[in-house]
């Protein structure tokens, strides 16, 4: 500046006004010229990235991404502030010494002739040198180079053609711009909202198509809508089915597409379907079966999603494990067991009514809420508050804790609020459990019916009423399909008895003993035991005691635990009279309180009261009857006998033959005759023989039971018993102990033998033997059959005469009575 400021003071003012007017011009121009570049840049890039947007949008129906818009607007921001330093600043901050501007005159003015650029260095540089004649040269060149430079042209020496190029560009550009601003402002805001203020919707208003995607859940068919910002939980191995709306005031797009990508343990999938327009605003798809989760796009019109919708399939909640906390009724003797829990297999449990328990449930996962439904209610209660996630607690909030009872014989329904009190307990902390207090009742409906919120939280359930348990967990997923299970209530059902007479028959006499043998069992215990007796027509029965009482025993013996014991009913305290009706059953109770006692009874057994005579005629009849069978059993042993005698003969004949080195043709048929008759008779005196033993012991059984009931009727003498003992008992049993046996042996021996082609004769011989000493003792015991036989017919005359004498008895009185009326 102070070499300037000198020149200043050396230089024409004419000479130095022309240089700052060049100056200025200079400055001028660099500034116009930067201006119209730096617009023409930002021009240029607006447009490049609207169309770009633009085309984008076309092609994609998508905003462009924010980082592409983000790299424009720093472009553009660049080459703004490039742009003003290059050619604005830059230039100008270049200083522009007089010298260069003498320098460009000379180029542009040859008339100057280096006057110019001489006068200025000389200014610049002082005097050369103090002669008059160089400084009079001196004065004249700057006089001269002054006055030509008056007349020069400034403007020529600018080519404004670069400029012109600039600023018709600038020009261009910015009245483009402005038309469409005029035009359409609103694709100029949506640039603006684009690249300025970065918003990632910006073609929202511009779209002529919008959807609106959501999920149809179940149960329920509830619509859940899907955002980008956030996932969707799906229940695992559910169909996913998709639903897309259009609003009322958007364009109805003419096909909706669903783009989705699968992502799984076992790697990913992608496709593409066109949904199903289901109503004129309404498309859906299932995707069915979903396993892994899914990222879905929608394409419909000039709508589609910038970002996935994200579907987290997660796995449903379900209950893995049930077990109950039993306090059972206190008459099943179960409580033992109550510090047990009760594992639940499968979808049913069996429970005695009147139970009370607490059902325990685990699940998979944290739960929000449960339902549980029956026929006679429904219940709904969440998880106690804590501090969870806001959307956890709306969704917990969203769960009614309430009781709705419905009623079995009309349609009202009653619901009852909950509060947190009685419910905050029935799911744990960690929401993986919950608890539910029951008591299988009968009267379960009229419980129910008069509920009162104030007792203590327990639902009554009726006997096999089925549950079903609707799960909502935190994922906000709810069971598909509820979880069934079955309370079954045990009834406890009436003693059973069941008992038989030994030594009785259906004739007894006044001073009769009747001895009952058998059990009475029930589920958890025989409360108390009694006969039960009427005497002729009566209607009620009159009960006895029986001499040992039970006491709580599941499986209660009559007469006590020696399995030959009996009851015995004694008959002579009643004081009947012959011809009178004894009608006589056990009959037992249980100790249910909650849905009893319940009582049973046995087998009812009728009895007639005879005189001693005509019960021991009844005997002799029964005697009879068995001599007849005894009788029978001999001849069909005798025949087996004589049968073997036959054969015996038969199997000599046979070793005879089996001698012979080379029988006839006659003879070896007459050994084959012979070998299947042996065969034969075996076969037949076996089967004959065991038919025959079992015959002897039912007789040998009903003589002992004739025995018993002389001995229980007391019409029995030491006689009588002593004949029935030794005469008949005592070798019949010898019979079918020993003697059976021992000719089954000799029979089997001589079958045996003569199957392994052995001389028989000798077996033939020894079962013969044992068939004579069998028929022997028989023959023995016909004797004394028949002796008795005297005896009971003698009995039995005597009975004669006693009712002929009571006939003629009654037809003395009625004549007698007659007589008196016909008079």
């Amino acid at each position: 500046m102070v070499a300037q400021t000198s020149s200043h003071d050396r230089l024409p003012d004419d000479v130095q006004s022309i240089l700052d007017d060049l100056r200025a011009r200079i400055r001028k121009y660099v500034i116009v010229e930067g201006v119209s570049l730096v617009v023409v840049v930002i021009c240029g890039l607006f447009w490049l990235s609207y169309l770009t947007d633009w085309a984008y949008f076309k092609l994609s129906r998508l905003e462009l991404p924010g980082w592409l818009r983000t790299a424009f607007l720093i472009v553009m921001l660049c080459s703004l502030v490039g742009g003003a330093v290059t050619w604005i600043a830059a230039r100008l901050m270049r200083r522009i010494r007089s010298r260069a501007l003498a320098l460009v005159l000379e180029k542009r003015f040859p008339e100057l002739d280096d006057r110019l650029i001489t006068a200025v260095e000389l200014a610049e540089n002082g005097q050369g040198d103090d002669t008059p004649f160089t400084s009079a040269m001196q004065r004249r060149t700057i006089t001269d180079a002054a006055q030509t430079a008056r007349g020069l042209d400034l403007e020529s020496v600018f080519d404004r053609r670069p400029l012109k190029r600039a600023l018709t560009g600038a020009l261009m550009l910015l009245v483009s711009i402005a038309g469409l601003g005029i035009a359409d402002a609103a694709s100029v805001g949506r640039w603006y909202s684009a690249f300025v203020l970065g918003r990632d919707n910006y073609w929202d208003p511009f779209r002529q198509s919008a959807l609106e995607v959501g999920i149809v859940a179940q149960p329920g068919d509830r619509f859940q809508q899907l955002t980008t910002d956030s996932e969707y939980k799906h229940p695992r191995g559910a169909d996913l089915v998709v639903r897309v709306s259009v609003p009322d005031d958007k364009v109805v797009p003419e096909q909706v597409t669903l783009h989705y990508r699968t992502v799984g343990e076992t790697g990913s999938s992608e496709g593409r379907v066109t949904m199903t327009q289901v109503d004129d605003q309404t498309f859906r798809h299932v995707l069915s079966r979903a396993m892994d989760d899914h990222q879905l796009w929608v394409v419909g019109g000039d709508f589609t999603n910038r970002l996935p919708y994200r579907v987290d399939v997660v796995d449903p909640p379900r209950i893995d494990a049930i077990a109950l906390d039993c306090d059972y009724p206190a008459y099943t003797g179960m409580n033992a067991f109550a510090d047990q829990q009760v594992p639940v297999q499968g979808t049913q449990v069996s429970l005695p009514i009147g139970t009370r328990f607490v059902m325990h449930a685990e699940a998979n996962k944290p739960l929000l809420g449960v339902r549980v439904r029956s026929p006679l209610f429904d219940l709904s209660f969440a998880k106690g508050s804590d501090s969870d996630a806001d959307s956890t607690s709306d969704q917990r909030s969203a769960i009614e804790d309430r009781l709705v009872i419905k009623s079995t014989e009309t349609d009202e329904v009653m619901t009852y609020s909950l509060s947190s009190e009685e419910v905050q307990h029935l799911i744990s902390e960690d929401g993986l459990s919950f608890e539910l207090p029951l008591v299988v009742s009968p009267n379960a409906a009229e419980q129910l019916a008069g509920w009162d919120s104030t007792d203590a939280f327990a639902l009554p359930v009726p006997p096999d009423i089925p549950l079903q348990f609707e799960l909502h967990d935190a994922d906000d997923i709810r069971s598909e399909e509820p979880v069934r299970l079955t309370i079954n209530g045990i009834a406890d059902l009436p003693p059973v008895i069941e008992t038989r007479l030994k030594g009785i028959g259906r004739s007894i006499t006044r001073l009769a003993r009747i001895p009952v043998e058998g059990t009475i069992a029930d589920d958890y215990g025989v409360s108390t035991s009694q006969f039960g007796f009427r005497v002729d027509e009566a209607e009620q029965y009159e009960f006895a005691e029986l001499s040992e009482a039970p006491s709580g025993e599941k499986s209660f013996p009559l007469g006590g635990s020696d399995p030959e014991a009996t009851e015995p009913f004694n008959v002579r305290p009643l004081e009947l009279s012959l011809g009178q009706k004894l009608t006589l059953s056990v009959f037992a109770t249980d100790a249910d309180d909650v849905t009893g006692p319940h009582e049973s009874h046995g087998e009812v057994y009728t009895f007639r009261v005879v005189s001693n005579e005509e019960l021991l005629a009844i005997l002799y009849d029964k005697e009879l009857n068995l001599r007849l069978r005894f009788e029978q059993i001999i001849s069909e042993v005798t025949e087996a006998r004589d049968d073997l005698s036959a054969h015996r003969e038969i199997s000599r004949e046979v070793e005879r033959l089996r001698a012979i080195e080379q029988p006839t043709a006659e003879q070896r048929e007459q050994l084959t005759q012979s070998n299947t008759s042996l065969a034969v008779c075996a076969d037949r005196r076996l089967q004959s023989l065991r038919k025959n033993q079992t015959e002897s012991q039912a007789i040998e059984e009903s003589f002992r039971d004739i025995r018993a009931e002389m001995v229980n009727n007391r019409v029995d003498t030491s006689t009588a018993l002593e004949r029935i003992d030794d005469g008949i008992l005592t070798p019949l049993h010898q019979i079918n102990e020993i003697d059976y046996p021992e000719a089954d042996q000799n029979i089997a021996l001589f079958r045996l033998a003569h199957e392994q082609g052995q001389s028989s004769s000798r077996e033939i011989q020894s079962a013969i033997d044992s068939l004579n000493t069998m028929l022997n003792r028989m023959e023995g015991i016909l004797i004394e059959m028949r002796r008795r036989e005297t005896y009971n017919e003698i009995v039995k005359l005597y009975q004669s005469l006693l009712e002929k004498e009571q006939e003629l008895h009654n037809r003395t009185k009625k004549a007698h009575i007659d007589s008196l009326f016909g008079e």
